[in-house]
């Protein structure tokens, strides 16, 4: 089914996202705060800025979908709630009927061992407050239903893994496991939630494989021909992030499931 979708942010994910859905048929508008990338061809971009009322009033209401795909600014973190509160009237005001959030697994904090969908979330930086406090509005709201999507450490061609730690020196948690996916299967779940109509639900984006931290940082500095790291012996309780409930839910197949074959593709 064809739905009409408003992409907030252009970015690393919302504009592949965006390109990927217009080509499974669906109409895609994608916003952003950079004025020069307005000019693209590709598909609609529209100026928006969260803080500006007059910005807000120029998104039409003729969506059926919202994907918040904003990441919270390092220099201002505790400006990030306020967006996602702006966007979460946006929906409302707009009378979208349906908000898709990628959020992030760093909600789980100081959480060890095995850690899935049903894990209470131990928010510790602003910006994971920021996304439990919207997750919590999103799921309360009557006017719209929310699915959120937590997103485990995000790797491209683009923002290769070697680049992370190489060079770095007393590296902790050598033994640690790696929770990370590829941008394709972000896209690629996002995109079965769209078109299964998975909606009121809270999903997971993580590849399955979790090499340890010596093996995969060591390895992914060597493959860009960087300076590994140097990592201590300080072993300390972490996550193991397990997204597979989603993949079975979604009926997904990674299409990068093990994070080593990955590296030796790029």
């Amino acid at each position: 089914m064809t739905q009409n979708i408003l992409i907030i942010g252009s970015g690393w994910l919302g504009l592949p996202l965006a390109k990927s859905l217009i080509n499974q048929g669906h109409q895609v508008t994608a916003t952003t705060t950079s004025r020069e990338k307005i000019s693209n061809k590709i598909l609609p971009i529209i100026h928006l800025n969260t803080d500006d009322d007059a910005s807000l009033a120029s998104i039409n209401d003729s969506f059926d979908v919202m994907i918040i795909t904003i990441a919270p600014q390092r220099k201002n973190p505790e400006h990030y709630l306020e967006q996602l509160q702006t966007l979460h009237q946006l929906a409302i005001r707009k009378k979208f009927r349906k908000v898709l959030f990628t959020s992030s697994t760093s909600v789980w904090g100081n959480n060890e061992g095995i850690v899935n969908e049903m894990t209470t979330m131990m928010p510790v930086s602003e910006s994971a407050k920021a996304m439990v406090s919207f997750e919590a509005m999103a799921r309360d709201a009557s006017e719209y239903k929310a699915t959120i999507i937590k997103l485990a450490g995000l790797i491209s061609g683009e923002r290769h893994p070697g680049r992370f730690l190489a060079g770095k020196t007393a590296v902790d948690n050598p033994q640690a496991p790696v929770n990370l996916v590829a941008k394709e299967d972000v896209i690629g779940l996002i995109s079965q939630i769209i078109n299964q109509q998975q909606w009121q639900q809270s999903f997971i984006a993580c590849a399955p494989s979790h090499p340890s931290r010596y093996e995969f940082y060591t390895q992914a500095a060597q493959q860009l021909n960087l300076t590994p790291p140097a990592f201590s012996s300080n072993n300390q309780p972490s996550k193991h992030i397990d997204g597979q409930a989603t993949a079975r839910h979604l009926n997904y197949q990674y299409k990068f499931p093990d994070l080593l074959t990955w590296l030796s593709l790029h």
